[in-house]
């Protein structure tokens, strides 16, 4: 986990094996200039989940059933 936080830190994308992969997306708010960007800009930073291929196949064969309560 350690390496992982740090990969992704580094701006690196953590590859999970035949699970998918994880990378950081970063939103920030526009400024004028690039002199203007500065940590402050940054609005959030949240971790995105790509599933691999087997993954995507097994969500694909899923079926859904409304639970009666």
């Amino acid at each position: 986990v350690s390496v992982m936080n740090r990969e992704l830190a580094n701006g690196r994308i953590v590859r999970l094996g035949d699970l998918g992969s994880l990378r950081m997306s970063i939103s920030s708010k526009g400024e004028a200039s690039a002199d203007e960007v500065t940590k402050h800009s940054i609005r959030s930073v949240k971790p995105i989940f790509t599933p691999g291929s087997q993954l995507k196949d097994a969500m694909k064969l899923m079926e859904f059933k409304k639970v009666q309560e």
